[in-house]
């Protein structure tokens, strides 16, 4: 199922229990929009703005798979016992205000995730018209993923900013199954580009 929404007074509610595939890019407002009950869900493909119901929202989607996830919205509420146990694939935008709570939150909600991938969306800043925080808070926990399962770990668009070591060095640091890291780093400077992948190959690993 695909849809798309630039209209924030339509009324839906998605009841799909055989769905597997959801595209949907869209204007939160969650006294207008309901989305549950998918429990075959396997492929996602969220863009989201606006509302401040992320809790629902997330909880429509815990039986994916593979999820590429964009959010940005005015607050972030952790959604506390959501769990994304079949989720192994996860895309992740991390342009919106609460990013790194988006990060660490999905990263200690999917236990079984073997692939994740960052992207910092310049357009998608310019848009939102959203400060990205410069640092972050760690977890007092290590998330289970990167204990047991996660294998792969890219980030495109990384600019080296705080907030983005200080993740980089967490996952690298505490990943013990990471086969593969891949930094993209977005600024086109040659030695601005080999500083910041210098510091990043000089990160002790847990698995390398």
């Amino acid at each position: 199922m695909s849809q798309q929404s630039f209209e924030s007074r339509r009324l839906y509610v998605l009841d799909a229990p055989s769905l597997k595939y959801l595209k949907i890019s869209d204007t939160v407002s969650w006294n207008l929009r309901q989305i549950e009950n998918m429990p075959e869900l396997v492929r996602a493909h969220v863009n989201i703005w606006g509302g401040d119901s992320t809790q629902r929202f997330l909880k429509a989607l815990t039986s994916v798979r593979h999820l590429t996830l964009s959010m940005t919205t005015p607050k972030f509420v952790n959604p506390s016992g959501v769990i994304f146990n079949q989720l192994v694939h996860l895309v992740l935008c991390t342009f919106s205000g609460h990013c790194w709570d988006l990060v660490i939150c999905m990263l200690q909600d999917s236990p079984k995730l073997r692939f994740l991938k960052l992207i910092d969306d310049e357009l998608g800043i310019y848009l939102s018209g959203i400060d990205i925080p410069t640092g972050w808070k760690q977890p007092i926990s290590v998330p289970e993923c990167l204990l047991h399962s996660l294998e792969a770990f890219e980030w495109f668009g990384y600019r080296g900013r705080q907030g983005e070591r200080e993740m980089a060095t967490y996952v690298l640091k505490n990943a013990t199954c990471l086969k593969t890291a891949t930094f993209s780093p977005l600024s086109t400077d040659l030695g601005e580009k080999y500083q910041m992948l210098k510091e990043l190959a000089s990160v002790a690993t847990a698995s390398f």
